[in-house]
């Protein structure tokens, strides 16, 4: 068998674009992998895809290693970048499809066996328009009792940067509080900072809102200086989380071995490998720290992420979009559903996703910027 074509697919998503690869081969197996995207960036996967599919054309789909040791160490001037990393991690995530299909197989035997027969998942996406105690009480409440999700993250900061004032504190707990009291104390409540903040503006936030008993902190600094992020755990009291702009392991190695958090948060579309993300896990788990993927994506990553999350002992939890474009189950279809907080790990060949290239080209993404993330009434759309 070998590898014939590799496509890509730029699809909207509302505030930002989908991207995918359909690898197909001479058996006519075909495989479909994603990788992470944003404002502005799909233009350039698609280039880098492009530029290294003959890295993959007529390769044996198989042989998954040789091709992901092509493209991630052969373009010289590239190598270890981010754009090279998530097309390969979506090109393998496409070969596992293609794995399982044809040893009829689900990708989790494949990567060694499960340990999970069901998923832990916590809801993002689900706080979207004003940003009011009402509204936030109000779709916390509908996550929660109508889809089932026994937890929730936001970043209720706005775009505040580097510290709050007393009088933003006072703003972001009134949101805390409205969704405490709509959801009750069982429900965890996540926290995701996006690196904005100062080691000491970090250590204040955290301990202004300790009270709301937060699940984790995500991503309380920026990740360049790991001590700095180590030092912020060691001072909180709540769990930090980091790790999704982390893209190899030579970085992931210096976050744990620093212990600068208590989670990571490896992204299957953006990590290289599925195998890759095994070893991250495999060395949290050495320092007694838990993984929780990030994973605010589309369908692909959903699947490639559960068959990966099933065979973690140090699994966490796995993020899930609450909510998606009403043409995403055109594109990916699929039985990866929310039910009573958790997803089952499926039986079905490969990923057990149908992607339907027909449909992705219907909905063509358009190019993403920084004003994709607003409504008409400049209500932030991005979770």
């Amino acid at each position: 068998m070998q590898v014939t074509d590799v496509e890509t697919f730029v699809v909207d998503a509302d505030w930002r674009n989908w991207f995918f690869v359909q690898v197909k081969t001479d058996e006519g197996i075909t495989g479909v992998g994603e990788a992470l995207s944003g404002e502005g960036l799909t233009a350039a996967l698609e280039a880098t895809a492009e530029a290294h599919k003959h890295y993959v054309i007529g390769e044996d789909p198989l042989n998954r290693k040789q091709i992901n040791r092509k493209l991630r160490r052969y373009p010289f001037a590239w190598r270890a970048g981010k754009l090279i990393n998530a097309v390969a991690a979506a090109i393998d995530i496409a070969l596992w499809d293609i794995a399982g299909k044809h040893y009829d197989e689900p990708v989790w035997k494949l990567l060694g066996g499960k340990v999970h027969d069901e998923i832990p998942v916590y809801a993002n996406g689900w706080h979207i328009g004003e940003r009011t105690p009402e509204n936030y009480a109000h779709h916390a409440k509908k996550a929660v009792d109508e889809q089932g999700y026994p937890a929730l993250k936001c970043d209720p900061f706005a775009h505040y940067e580097h510290s709050l004032t007393d009088a933003q504190i006072d703003e972001v707990a009134a949101l805390l509080e409205a969704v405490r009291d709509a959801v009750g104390w069982d429900v965890g409540i996540a926290l995701d900072c996006h690196g904005r903040f100062t080691r000491r503006g970090a250590i204040e936030v955290a301990d202004a809102l300790e009270e709301y008993d937060i699940m984790f902190l995500e991503e309380p600094v920026e990740l360049e200086d790991r001590e700095v992020m180590a030092d912020v755990t060691q001072h909180v009291n709540m769990p930090v989380a980091t790790g999704e702009r982390i893209y190899n392991n030579e970085t992931m190695e210096d976050l744990v071995r620093k212990q600068a958090c208590d989670i990571i948060q490896p992204d299957v579309t953006n990590y290289g490998s599925l195998q890759e993300v095994q070893h991250a896990a495999s060395m949290a788990k050495s320092r007694y720290m838990t993984i929780a993927p990030h994973n605010p994506n589309a369908g692909v990553s959903t699947a490639a992420s559960v068959h990966l999350c099933a065979g973690l002992e140090n699994l966490e939890v796995l993020e899930h979009m609450s909510r998606d474009v009403e043409w995403a189950d055109e594109i990916i279809e699929h039985d990866y559903t929310v039910e009573d907080g958790v997803i089952e790990v499926p039986d079905e060949p490969g990923l057990g996703v149908t992607f339907h290239p027909d449909a992705a080209r219907e909905y063509p993404g358009e190019p993403k910027d920084s004003h994709s993330l607003f409504d008409e009434e400049g209500a932030l759309k991005r979770p």
